[in-house]
């Protein structure tokens, strides 16, 4: 998935390009995807140090979020849900358990590199939505390409604040979280999400992202 996206703390930067997918009924490839970018960072044969599932029941239906350290290599979160999207508050409160198991667990949260996940949960395709449709540049680039709108993705999720509610459970911990890149950015007509025009725009027929595969840096957060 990532594999021309460095995996490392503070690393900020790193897009690629990558193919449009389809909405929700991609899930499963996504998740093949997202749990094969940590294996195929390591050696050839080198198996996790330790794996550490936990099976969360959301109101639409369960969500999976795994923890993979290798012993030479990074650790990390993948968080999914298995059938229908969650919202980025009731995630944030399954990542506070996870990482409070950790801890129980003898296992430092500030050990974890970064985070993969699919966007799909309503809330941050809203947000990003919004950037989107107040975004000149973002217009152009989507007749250019994916060079140009991958990086813009990352800085509407960056800058709207769609995984800030994570970024708060991260913080006791004294980290912040930042997308690093996206892959595989899907795009439907603003229309699709069945919302109305931010005032002062004509949107519509405007694609806007409703679907990447995201990676989340884990950071130690400035005063």
């Amino acid at each position: 998935m990532f594999s021309s996206i460095r995996m490392r703390k503070a690393r900020d930067s790193g897009i690629t390009r990558g193919p449009h997918v389809s909405a929700w009924t991609t899930l499963s490839l996504a998740v093949v995807l997202i749990v094969g970018a940590c294996f195929a960072m390591q050696a050839p044969g080198e198996e996790p140090e330790f794996t550490k599932t936990w099976k969360f029941q959301g109101r639409s239906g369960a969500v999976d979020v795994v923890l993979t350290k290798f012993s030479n290599g990074p650790t990390s979160l993948h968080i999914w849900p298995e059938h229908r999207p969650s919202s980025i508050s009731e995630e944030a409160g399954f990542l506070a358990k996870a990482l409070q198991d950790l801890r129980e667990m003898q296992l430092d949260p500030r050990s974890i590199d970064w985070i993969s996940l699919r966007l799909s949960e309503p809330d941050a395709i809203w947000k990003v939505a919004q950037e989107a449709v107040a975004s000149a540049e973002w217009r152009r680039a989507t007749k250019r390409g994916p060079s140009r709108y991958y990086p813009l993705v990352t800085r509407f999720l960056n800058e709207s604040g769609a995984y800030a509610e994570w970024d708060r459970v991260f913080q006791k911990y004294g980290l912040s979280l930042k997308v690093a890149g996206v892959e595989k950015v899907g795009m439907e007509p603003f229309a699709k999400l069945h919302m109305p025009c931010p005032q002062g725009n004509t949107c519509q027929r405007l694609l806007i992202p409703t679907d990447a595969l995201v990676q989340l840096n884990v950071i130690p957060r400035t005063r």
